[in-house]
């Protein structure tokens, strides 16, 4: 673990976990596909679905356990992104896999999960998604359907999930999107309407048309929007070069001025020409630690009432 300054925080690695919600057949997997170098989970066995020119690496597995193995591959290790289609599908794989597991609490009598079961699920949900994108440093998307829900005189479109991950999946996801077709066009929501629920951020943001596949149009739009996220945070982080210009330009002189510190005359002369250091972020809290580094590693000690560094009556003179 390390304490970061915001100037030092370098982005440009950034993973980034997203879901992706709508209808049922309105194209949300060949959108996921278009992620940097995908491994697609086929939690919902629809691969066959998705164009044959548009597929990628997929794993296709009966149970949660053997997901697990799988995700040790070396495909999986060489992959960017991993898809999990759907998310809804894999809350079933975990409810299975909790109820066999440990039968006695988590399955009830007539073989549904229990109220426990419904927390190990949640948990383990959780785990997952930390295993891919920390663990494992990828991409992650979540493919949703969405089921409508009338709220009065409005019709809501919510995930198609049991238990709580409908509540918990979006607060760890960077971007979650709500894909709908518009006349002939099929667009993506990045903002919240009371239609439909929706997460921003890195300047991606309002709708997006996606571009209709040709035969020769290669499908890669959300590696290009990945791109301009990386881009908006590498713009903002601009705003510390001025200071971080002038941080490294304090810490050279203060260097040069500390190489002179040979003894209480030479660290007095330059306890001086420090204060005419011009300083920015941490660079007046670090010239004093070297300062006081340097001080130490000859003996010299401060007189407040003369207001000068000097030996201890009883040192002995610095050869």
């Amino acid at each position: 673990m390390a304490v970061v300054q915001p100037y030092e925080m370098n982005f440009s690695d950034k993973k980034f976990s997203m879901i992706i919600s709508g209808s049922p057949g309105i194209g949300k997997t060949t959108l996921a596909l278009s992620a940097p170098n995908p491994v697609l989970i086929d939690f919902d066995k629809g691969i066959s679905r998705v164009n044959a020119q548009h597929r990628k690496t997929t794993i296709v597995s009966d149970t949660y356990e053997e997901i697990l193995k799988d995700l040790n591959s070396p495909e999986v290790a060489a992959a960017e992104t991993i898809i999990i289609d759907t998310g809804g599908s894999l809350i079933s794989y975990l409810q299975d896999w909790a109820m066999r597991s440990n039968p006695s609490t988590n399955k009830l009598k007539n073989g549904s999960i229990s109220r426990i079961g419904y927390g190990v699920v949640a948990t383990e949900f959780n785990h997952f998604t930390e295993r891919l994108k920390v663990a494992m440093n990828k991409n992650v998307i979540y493919i949703f359907h969405t089921v409508e829900e009338k709220d009065r005189d409005t019709v809501k479109q919510r995930l198609l999930c049991e238990g709580k991950a409908r509540n918990t999946v979006w607060q760890p996801c960077d971007l979650g999107c709500y894909m709908q077709m518009a006349g002939e066009e099929r667009i993506l929501g990045f903002t919240p309407t009371e239609e439909y629920f929706a997460k921003g951020c890195y300047g991606i943001s309002g709708t997006r048309k996606i571009p209709n596949l040709g035969a020769n149009t290669p499908n890669d739009f959300l590696t290009r929007l990945f791109e301009e996220a990386r881009k908006n945070i590498a713009d903002e982080s601009k705003v510390f070069e001025k200071d971080k210009e002038q941080h490294d330009a304090a810490m050279k002189e203060v260097s040069l001025i500390i190489e002179t510190i040979k003894d209480a005359e030479t660290a007095n002369r330059a306890a001086e020409a420090m204060k005419g250091v011009k300083h920015a972020l941490t660079s007046n809290r670090e010239s004093r630690a070297l300062f006081r580094a340097k001080l130490s590693e000859l003996g010299l000690v401060y007189n407040k009432e003369a207001g000068t560094y000097e030996l201890p009556d009883n040192a002995e003179p610095i050869e």
